[in-house]
């Protein structure tokens, strides 16, 4: 299954530059300029910028890169059941920054946080899919684990006509 990955420069745009630095940013590290993030991220030259801060880019680039495979991988456990060869429907490419997104929020823990519940709506909406694929009678790995087996045939013309 081809799952399209948000790059950290279309998290940047989505998302605000400024709010996606700001989370991106280790805690034990200061905040840097959102500007030399995007220009990380896009692979512009980085000679004008501190050292120390291309060195916090990287490291804020690194917690994108691992938010978004955690939540690639959140993803495809419910796209467990999709049958093989059989794409996902074109919101979850949506969905999948929407969660990536998430996971960079490490204390936005609060109910009552836009992201949270943005999160929720993705994972209920994630649930749904699963159990559509899952009633559609795919089990995990596309693969059905419906089988029909019968017994031989114990009477045919040939064997009661001489009945």
């Amino acid at each position: 299954m081809n799952l399209s990955l948000p790059s950290a420069t279309q998290l940047l745009v989505r998302f605000g530059a400024r709010d996606i630095t700001e989370v991106a940013v280790p805690d034990h590290e200061r905040v840097i300029d959102s500007e030399l993030l995007a220009a990380a991220a896009s692979g512009q030259p980085l000679d004008g910028w501190p050292e120390e801060d291309v060195a916090i880019a990287v490291a804020a680039l690194a917690r994108i890169a691992d938010a978004v495979t955690r939540a690639r991988s959140e993803v495809s456990f419910y796209l467990r059941f999709r049958p093989a060869g059989e794409d996902a429907p074109e919101w979850v490419a949506d969905d999948l920054a929407e969660i990536a997104r998430y996971h960079l929020y490490d204390d936005a823990g609060k109910e009552e946080s836009t992201v949270r519940v943005l999160y929720k709506d993705v994972i209920k909406r994630l649930e749904t899919l699963a159990r559509e694929d899952k009633e559609r009678g795919a089990s995990d790995g596309g693969q059905s684990g419906f089988q029909i087996s019968q017994q031989p045939r114990l009477m045919s013309r040939n064997t009661l006509r001489n009945l």
